[in-house]
């Protein structure tokens, strides 16, 4: 086994992450403070400013053949700050409820605001609330991303910047991470040694995702377990071709802290254990023993960060491990047969084109999930309008990017038969059965959500970047709906936002 080493041109993104998030952070809290009378320009103007960097490096005469996704990655990050420039802090559905520390009152602020108001007021983990008590559910959560997200309000505060300020820059943190989680994507094609024309294809089809552009809006924690899983499933590649001990300890931070943010980033820990196994079975005998060292320090370093809440609330409240606090029964949609919930989707569900909380009409999963992945639970556009058919188009785009991802990455995973390739399928395989699972457990219908899948996207992407290199010159196909789609989602949200 190698040490501990971390080449030093890996420390360039985590600089260039750092001065992003700064530049973001003062940008948002400038217009924040303007009362958003100059949103709409500062969007329009870094549009413009990424198109003229953009016509620069691509003409220059240091362009490369890496230039093209690098380009993409800064029109990702560029699209993410509209994004949380654009949706107020509070604009999501996910259990964000209100920011205040008060438990005790009626209408509790039982969910990651309130998770969030909590550390900040009393800075301290709430150690003595039962989370199955009603009322404090949202502490069964882990608490990662709320200590983080705490400690990041808490400097706004201190700054002597108001509440309602603070809270709209924690936006910046999750629009980093969801950038992150794209950043991550492209690693992963690049440690799967595709062709630099191959990745950009990729990055088309995850740089302007929806799904994480939202998420990376969104105050609730799932953005940093999708960074996590991804993060870790880089280093389990790096892993397999260097054996690198950097490599094995970064895989059980990313696994330890993604579980410390959400539990089912467990999935991951059966297909890390297989990749561990089969390293081992395959050394010499000779050599095994070399593997007991790092494989301890493993241990020893991501048990801890993953168990330590659910243990103690076990111990402490006898909560079972996989406790989840139960939506309304008003969008239970139990009493549906599993031929609506799980067939081809009828006219009413096939019309619901944006979340709308009614069971007659969100009640399938395939549809919702679509949706879902598009729109999250926000509502565009009105029913039947222009741009409700232009959104319908995406829709059905979306399905077909989906179906031509998971068709590259199956060719791909088949055709090279590499330790990796099995890896990726293995988690991917999991985190669908798993998805299938919690929607037959949970027929709720805002449990038929694609952002309990996001990683999916990284391994579409992926699959789409083989076809780009396994089909050769007609790969451009490929690349071209990859882009396309991007296009028309620019547009979409676009008129959404400046319309």
């Amino acid at each position: 086994m190698k040490r501990f080493s971390v080449p030093a041109a890996r420390w360039k993104a985590p600089a260039a992450w750092l001065a992003a998030g700064l530049f973001a952070w003062l940008l948002n809290t400038a217009c924040q403070l303007s009362r958003g009378v100059y949103t709409d320009v500062v969007c329009v103007l870094l549009g413009f400013a990424w198109a003229v960097c953009a016509l620069w490096c691509l003409t220059g005469e240091h362009k490369s053949e890496d230039t093209p996704a690098r380009m993409l990655l800064c029109a990702g990050f560029t699209v993410g700050l509209i994004f949380i420039l654009q949706l107020p802090y509070s604009f999501s559905w996910h259990d964000l409820a209100s920011y205040s520390a008060d438990f005790s009152v009626p209408g509790k602020p039982d969910g990651h605001l309130g998770y969030i108001a909590w550390l900040v007021e009393n800075g301290r983990l709430p150690l003595e609330i039962n989370p199955m008590d009603e009322g404090f559910s949202v502490f069964y959560n882990p608490p990662l991303h709320h200590i983080v997200q705490a400690l990041f309000m808490k400097l706004n505060l201190l700054l002597g910047l108001s509440q309602e300020v603070a809270l709209e820059n924690l936006q910046v943190l999750t629009m980093l991470l969801s950038f992150g989680a794209v950043h991550a994507s492209l690693l992963l094609m690049q440690e799967l040694e595709l062709s630099p024309r191959a990745v950009r294809t990729g990055l088309w089809a995850v740089a302007f995702q929806p799904m994480l552009l939202i998420l990376g809006a969104t105050l609730n924690n799932d953005i940093l377990m999708i960074f996590c899983v991804l993060r870790c499933a880089v280093h389990v590649l790096r892993w397999q071709k260097g054996r690198r001990m950097s490599d094995i300890l970064l895989i059980a931070l990313f696994l330890g802290c993604g579980m410390a943010t959400k539990l089912n980033a467990a999935l991951l820990i059966p297909c890390i254990a297989a990749v561990f196994v089969v390293a081992f079975l395959r050394e010499a005998p000779r050599k095994r023993a070399a593997y007991l060292r790092p494989f301890a320090l493993f241990l020893l370093v991501s048990v801890p960060i993953a168990i330590a809440w659910p243990v103690y609330h076990l111990a402490a409240f006898g909560m079972p491990p996989n406790y989840v606090r139960l939506p309304a029964e008003t969008i239970n949609v139990s009493y549906l047969p599993l031929s609506k919930r799980y067939g081809i989707p009828d006219w009413h569900a096939r019309r619901g084109l944006f979340y709308s909380a009614i069971c007659s009409i969100d009640h399938n999963v395939w549809m919702q999930t679509l949706t879902t992945g598009l729109f999250d639970e926000m509502t565009l556009f009105p029913d039947g309008s222009l741009m409700w058919y232009v959104s319908y188009g995406l829709l059905m785009a979306f399905a077909g990017l989906l179906v031509l991802g998971a068709a590259g990455f199956v060719w791909m995973v088949f055709h090279r038969r590499d330790a990796s390739g099995w890896f990726l399928l293995g988690y991917g395989v999991l985190l669908l059965a798993s998805y299938l699972k919690f929607t037959l457990d949970y027929p709720y219908i805002c449990t038929f959500n694609f952002r309990y899948i996001a990683p999916v996207l990284a391994l579409g992407a992926a699959g789409l970047a083989y076809l780009r290199q396994r089909l050769g010159r007609a790969g451009w196909l490929a690349e071209c709906y990859a882009a396309c789609f991007s296009v028309l989602t620019l547009f979409v949200y676009g008129v959404y936002f400046l319309g």
